[in-house]
């Protein structure tokens, strides 16, 4: 008896001590001071605290440290109803990965500056409601073998993979350990195509991206102070080139989605002809101003149909739309009253302040359209590829 707990406490000894050695100890970053940073009250000093250690704290600490206190302190110390808590949970780790660093800045200093405390009271709304869309999700599954996974959950894992590599090279994009160049779509691409995600899972991720692009937008913006305050370690050439690496991110994302579609739809289906695939796109055949003179006439809608470049004008809006197929398909094509298989980071809608004269600009070659259109001092936006009666045809190509 003697022998075996003797044993034991010697086994566990040993276990403890390896632990102690996995433990990372040596940084390349040197570690902050914690001591000088605890019982700091001033919310502004705890915030300068913060900035002060976020960089080791990203660099130094892996991602499942940060995120395991970051659970742990939603359940323990959040305040939040049991219930809320329970759906927050449900969520996958990159769910938390952009506000972990907080976290484990409380674990040194004994507490969570309060601008961040406030912003993530603001990502709570939508925690919740991606926690509930995915307890909505489980319980409408059918399970025929409940001691398997389904299909769905065998794909939803697939896409919480993917969304984790990245979120990845996101990490390193923020750390400058990484530029965007020729290989990073091919980088993004290769993930997808290695964990092979369903088309209709793919939402997920550009929705959660387009919440994280928000917060660089309002942040340039300088709409709002904490985060102006969160990100004051980013130049403005880094928000904006956030902003657009977002765009490029989702682009690609929707370029996946689309050829899983047009994919799956050719093994299923007879090729459908341009005829059939426009017949119920909505579009203006003619219109003429009386005003300007301005006369206007649609090429056929079946142009539109496997087109790599279109332009379309709303005469109801004065508002411009270019449409470039994305580089993964190659071409868009016509779905019901649907433009689909363009590139959302490179398509764009201008308005125009003189349509009878700028139109005829875009009606020269394609290379002196888009140099044109690249220079009309608007903002540009992103189109939807839906189409109405107000819409002209202009080109397609």
């Amino acid at each position: 008896m003697l022998y075996t707990l003797t044993l034991e406490c010697t086994t566990q000894q040993t276990r403890d001590k390896m632990a102690k050695r996995k433990q990372k100890t040596v940084y390349f970053t040197p570690e902050p001071k914690w001591e000088k940073f605890k019982n700091i009250v001033d919310p502004i000093e705890q915030s300068k605290a913060y900035q002060d250690c976020q960089y080791f704290i990203r660099t130094e600490i892996n991602d499942k440290k940060r995120i395991a206190v970051t659970r742990k302190w939603v359940k323990e110390e959040s305040g939040w109803d049991a219930e809320d808590i329970e759906v927050i949970l449900r969520n996958p780790d990159w769910t938390f990965g952009p506000s972990s660093s907080a976290f484990f800045f409380k674990t040194k200093v004994g507490y969570v500056p309060q601008a961040n405390k406030e912003h993530v009271e603001k990502l709570k709304p939508d925690w919740l409601e991606s926690g509930n869309k995915l307890i909505k999700e489980k319980e409408e599954k059918v399970k025929d073998k409940p001691n398997r996974p389904s299909i769905q959950d065998i794909m939803q894992d697939k896409l919480l993979e993917a969304g984790g590599e990245i979120d990845g090279i996101l990490d390193q994009w923020f750390e400058d350990e990484i530029k965007i160049d020729v290989n990073f779509n091919t980088r993004i691409m290769q993930i997808l195509n290695t964990y092979n995600p369903l088309a209709q899972h793919i939402p997920q991720l550009t929705d959660s991206y387009e919440k994280e692009q928000k917060e660089f937008v309002e942040t340039l913006a300088g709409e709002d102070e904490q985060l102006v305050e969160a990100y004051s370690h980013f130049s403005k050439k880094k928000l904006k080139a956030t902003i657009a690496l977002y765009d490029t991110i989702n682009g690609l994302l929707n370029s996946y989605a689309t050829l899983k579609i047009q994919s799956r739809a050719k093994r299923k289906t007879k090729p459908i002809s341009p005829e059939k695939a426009t017949q119920k796109l909505k579009y203006q055949k003619r219109f003429e101003c009386e005003t300007t003179k301005m006369k206007l006439e649609s090429v056929r809608p079946t142009e539109l149909h496997h087109s790599k470049e279109a332009w379309v004008y709303d005469t109801a809006k004065r508002k411009l739309h270019h449409y470039i197929a994305d580089d993964l398909g190659g071409e868009m094509f016509v779905k019901g009253n649907t433009l689909l298989g363009f590139d959302k980071a490179k398509s764009q809608i201008k308005t125009l302040r003189k349509p009878h004269e700028q139109i005829k600009e875009i009606m020269g070659s394609k290379p002196a359209a888009r140099t044109y259109f690249d220079k009309i001092k608007a903002v540009g936006i992103k189109p939807t590829g839906r189409f109405n009666d107000a819409l002209v045809i202009l080109k397609a190509f």
